[in-house]
């Protein structure tokens, strides 16, 4: 995997699950795109945003005044990367706790990353496609929490997910189409 392409999307990631917006402009380009391909009725995002700045008030502020407890992990063996393109694309898995209610939310779905070309490599074009975002019972918040912080953080094999995931029938139907996509899981 391009190690700056890795880098940018680790701030991503920092950024987001941590409530540091003023990370997002080492990561997008001042006229950077945002598409959201929402494929669930349990979360909403706008479908396309323009502009670094927008992008920012989106992914990181508007989402961490609704959310906590926030890991992101993205799939180190999903990546998909050409070598002569400036493309990345790979899967994630997402958790957290809603703010207003404290319910427990995981998901997952896709990142599709066009970086500039030349040496800022800022990304250009973010498409997150969002397969599924459910509601979980209040009793698994903390083995799932416990899960995904011992997890690598941000980049983790599905294997090792796998391997480590609770042994909660819940959790493994709810997840059992990510690692459907994706045989080493």
């Amino acid at each position: 995997m391009n190690k700056q392409y890795q880098s940018l999307i680790n701030q991503y990631i920092k950024a987001k699950d941590n409530s540091k917006p003023h990370l997002m402009d080492k990561v997008f380009s001042e006229q950077a795109s945002l598409k959201m391909v929402v494929q669930t009725d349990n979360i909403s995002f706008p479908a396309e945003v323009s502009g670094v700045d927008k992008i920012t008030q989106t992914l990181v502020l508007d989402f961490n005044n609704s959310y906590e407890n926030i890991y992101t992990l993205c799939l180190t063996d999903t990546v998909d990367q050409h070598p002569n393109r400036n493309h990345l694309n790979c899967r994630w898995l997402v958790c957290m706790t809603e703010k207003s209610s404290g319910s427990l939310r995981l998901g997952y779905g896709d990142y599709q990353w066009d970086f500039e070309e030349g040496t800022s490599g800022f990304a250009q074009l973010l498409t997150i496609t969002i397969d599924n975002m459910v509601i979980l019972p209040d009793e698994l918040q903390p083995d799932v929490l416990s899960w995904f912080d011992d997890q690598p953080y941000p980049w983790v094999l599905s294997s090792e997910l796998r391997a480590t995931m609770p042994d909660i029938k819940l959790l493994n139907d709810t997840l059992r189409p990510l690692y459907q996509t994706n045989d080493s899981i």
